[in-house]
């Protein structure tokens, strides 16, 4: 009887740890305070933003005129942008609703498709020319420099764009 009850205490023991540990370790995943519907992913994102710009930055040897210039352009594109991000968000949902359902036929897939192609389309030109004003801000050094960090992080076996 001794031993089974040492074995309870025990195995409550554990449990209880378990339990309360991983409740700590995922306390900052929930909304930020004050922020809303921002979670940690989106904290952590704009984290990541910085930090690759800060890199970035670094790598190139960018004066501070060239940083805050750049960061203009960057978050004057981020700004104008954002409808966009959302409507092609919104698009891909519809998409990958009509196909999941079952019930879409060929003709409304093909269109929900085309919005979505045309909102990417629309992407790409806008990345396109806040490319070509980030690249006026650069010496040529600089932007032969850019070009081929960008190459090679696109050449990555790890890159999600990477064409296999």
């Amino acid at each position: 009887m001794k031993r089974q009850l040492r074995q309870l205490a025990l195995f409550t023991c554990i449990t209880a740890t378990a339990v309360l540990g991983s409740q700590s370790a995922f306390a900052g995943f929930g909304p930020a305070e004050g922020g809303g519907r921002q979670g940690c992913s989106e904290r952590h994102r704009h984290e990541g933003q910085r930090d690759r710009f800060r890199r970035m930055a670094e790598k190139l040897g960018l004066s501070e005129q060239q940083k805050s210039e750049a960061r203009a352009i960057f978050e004057a594109g981020r700004a104008k942008n954002a409808p966009l991000f959302a409507s092609l968000r919104h698009e891909r949902r519809e998409l990958r609703a009509l196909v999941r359902s079952g019930g879409g036929d060929e003709t409304a897939i093909r269109a929900q498709s085309a919005k979505v192609a045309a909102l990417q389309a629309d992407c790409a030109v806008q990345r396109g020319a806040q490319t070509r004003q980030f690249l006026a801000l650069l010496t040529p050094e600089q932007a032969a420099k850019f070009k081929a960090l960008r190459d090679a992080r696109h050449d990555a076996p790890d890159h999600p764009g990477r064409e296999r």
